[in-house]
């Protein structure tokens, strides 16, 4: 993984400073995503960090791009898009955390330091769908080579116990 990105951030200097971190990150920089991810390609992020209105520390922005996974149902190539809003209010304690209002998720400051990387792949793995497939209907990888399902009747049997044969 490139350094910058693991790197610790110091989130309590950036909510005072208000700074904003924006860029671009490369999803074989990002190693969570090292088995999700079909090939390489860039993910544009904006990180806003600040206090809102009631005074609470935020990182707010958004991380958007395309990732390539497997289809599960055709196990062709699908591109997810990812246009993922990134709402964190900045805590230092579970306690606090369950003070947050709804709109915002916790970001709990404890021993292990933050590094921006944590930050950017843990919105795009919570904006992955757990299943991804086509938005169109593809056809199943099993059944790309065979012919027409023949299905059995479970009830075929009951029809000589209703129906018994004439003599």
């Amino acid at each position: 993984m490139f350094d910058q990105w693991q790197q610790p951030l110091d989130i309590r200097a950036l909510v005072r400073q208000g700074v904003t971190l924006k860029g671009e990150v490369q999803l074989a920089e990002l190693e969570r995503l090292e088995g999700i991810a079909l090939k390489d390609a860039p993910v544009r992020f904006e990180l806003k960090f600040g206090k809102d209105a009631e005074g609470q520390s935020v990182v707010q922005g958004s991380v958007q791009g395309v990732v390539d996974m497997t289809c599960q149902r055709c196990l062709k190539p699908v591109g997810i898009e990812i246009d993922a809003s990134v709402a964190l209010g900045v805590v230092t304690s579970e306690a606090e955390a369950k003070n947050l209002p709804d709109d915002l998720e916790p970001l709990i400051l404890g021993d292990e330091p933050v590094r921006l990387g944590d930050l950017i792949e843990d919105e795009i793995l919570l904006a992955l769908p757990v299943v991804p497939r086509h938005a169109h209907q593809c056809v199943p990888a099993h059944r790309e080579h065979e012919g027409p399902e023949k299905t059995d009747n479970p009830f075929a049997a009951l029809r000589g116990l209703v129906d018994p044969p004439a003599h």
